[in-house]
């Protein structure tokens, strides 16, 4: 049994390095045929966007901050109540898990048991999943760094200290403010609405901004707070879109040097229940090692493995 154990484990050790190797090399093989320039702005330009976004900050602080505890103060019960819902729905833990264990998941994978459009899809789903682990988490981890040496007082310390009270590197959840970490969060909503889940990106929108308002709402930031976690986690992740684009993962650059997410192949096989049933099933045979389920659902095509099932149509 031992020894099973750890030939089962050395069998999943490698499958991780493989296809790690396979996704550096596809990385490599994109960068040197790339030949899109992204627009680039000038240092001044990129001065004057921060400049711009820092004022606004500071502009929304002195007018909405100090006002804000006492309007959160005579919200009725029921209503924070509400806000504390979106506020619990805004934890990155509702991203991050899912899309860690996704890409774990399909990392431990056997692809050569799979056909080559459920491999294409799955490595398109594995590639959009790593992007938002590392969007989500990488501002969450950014966020919380940045509060630390800045040491904002949260609402709580509001009749003490007043609302711009600060205690640099307090390491204290009181003194913890700026910016918001769930705002940041719901900032990168927006931008993957606007990049990824384009059908959804009103409701994404929506929804980062619900997430900065409940916030508020429940005082535990003010809304400069709020402004900046939106500003900063929305930046980040069009940043970061820009960084998986010059590597192929996730998504590509047009032709004008748009950036675009790579989801042709998860679109056609969401067209049709076959093609869903098919990509479930490669995904089990990749994590047994084997065909198993694949071969049994040859009806759906002309009982060819390994290669396009013929009602369904060829993915390229």
């Amino acid at each position: 049994m031992k020894l099973d154990r750890h030939g089962r484990l050395a069998a999943l050790k490698q499958r991780f390095v493989d296809n790690v190797i396979s996704i550096r090399g596809r990385a490599m093989r994109v960068t040197l045929r790339s030949h899109v320039e992204p627009p680039r702005l000038r240092l001044g330009e990129w001065a004057a966007i921060a400049l711009a976004a820092a004022v606004t900050v500071l502009v929304i602080g002195v007018a909405f901050d100090r006002i804000s505890i006492f309007r959160a103060r005579e919200l009725p019960g029921v209503v924070v109540d509400v806000f504390r819902i979106i506020s619990d729905a805004g934890k990155s833990q509702w991203e991050l898990y899912p899309a860690g264990i996704l890409v774990l998941l399909l990392l431990g994978c056997s692809w050569s048991a799979a056909p080559r459009f459920a491999r294409v899809f799955w490595a398109e789903v594995g590639a959009l999943s790593a992007f938002v682990f590392a969007s989500i988490g990488g501002i969450g981890l950014l966020v919380n760094i940045v509060k630390q040496p800045i040491g904002r007082g949260r609402p709580p310390t509001f009749d003490m200290f007043g609302p711009f009270s600060f205690q640099p590197l307090h390491f204290a959840y009181e003194f913890q403010s700026f910016p918001s970490g769930h705002s940041a969060t719901g900032g990168a909503l927006i931008a993957l609405g606007f990049l990824v889940f384009t059908r959804w990106r009103i409701g994404l929108l929506l929804f980062g901004l619900a997430i900065g308002a409940s916030r508020v709402a429940v005082a535990a930031h003010y809304p400069s707070d709020v402004a900046a976690g939106l500003v900063v986690g929305f930046a980040f992740t069009m940043w970061l879109s820009a960084v998986f684009a010059r590597y192929g993962w996730a998504f590509h650059r047009g032709a004008t040097g748009t950036i675009r997410a790579r989801s042709g192949a998860i679109r056609r096989v969401c067209r049709s229940p076959a093609r869903i049933v098919i990509v479930l099933a490669s995904l089990v045979d990749a994590l047994v090692g084997r065909p198993v389920f694949i071969p049994a659902l040859a009806s759906i095509g002309d009982g060819s493995y390994g290669r396009t099932f013929p009602r369904i149509g060829r993915v390229e």
